[in-house]
C-alpha cells in the first residue's frame, strides 16, 4: 500500500484539529505559510519493510506531523503552541486505523519536540514535531518470488 492510499487520510484528521488552519502532504509543500497559520505539515521521514515469500509483507512509515504555530517569536508563542500537544494526540488517536487503511498509526519516540524555533526555508517559525509510526500490512503486493 503506498503512502498516498492513507496520507490524504492523515491530512484530513489533522486539518480538523481544532486551531489548525491547513493542513499539507508532503507532495503539497507551499513556498511559504503567508498568513495560513496555524498550518500542519505532513513528511515521511524514515521507514522499514519486511518481506518474504508467502508474507505477511508490513511497511513500516515514520512520520513527522510539524505543526508551525507563528512566524516569529512573540511572547505568547509557546503559550499558543503547547495546547496543540493535546488536541493532535487526541485526534490521531481517535482514528488510529486512519478509516481502516492502515493496521496502526501510533506515537513515536519521542512524541512531539518542541514548542521551538523551527525553519522553514530562510524563516523560522515557532511550532511542535510531533513523531508517529504508522504500520501497514501488505499481504500479497510485493512481487516476491522464490
Amino acid at each position: 500500500m503506498p503512502l498516498d492510499d492513507w496520507m490524504g487520510n492523515l491530512r484530513t484528521t489533522v486539518q480538523a484539529v481544532t486551531g489548525i488552519r491547513k493542513a499539507y502532504k508532503y507532495d503539497e509543500i507551499p513556498a511559504n505559510f503567508g498568513t495560513v497559520l496555524p498550518a500542519a505539515l505532513i513528511v515521511p521521514v524514515s521507514g522499514e519493510v519486511e518481506y518474504s515469500i508467502g508474507g505477511p509483507n508490513i511497511s513500516i512509515h515514520n512520520i513527522q506531523v510539524v505543526v508551525y504555530v507563528t512566524a516569529q517569536v512573540l511572547s505568547n508563542a509557546l503559550a499558543d503552541a503547547v495546547p496543540f500537544i493535546e488536541l493532535v494526540r487526541n485526534a490521531i488517536a481517535a482514528d488510529v486505523t486512519l478509516g481502516g487503511t492502515v493496521v496502526h498509526i501510533l506515537p513515536g519516540s519521542p512524541f512531539y519536540e518542541g514548542p521551538m524555533g523551527i525553519n522553514y526555508g530562510d524563516r523560522q517559525l515557532i511550532g511542535i514535531v510531533f513523531n508517529y509510526m504508522v504500520k501497514e500490512n501488505e499481504t500479497g503486493s510485493y512481487p516476491v518470488t522464490a
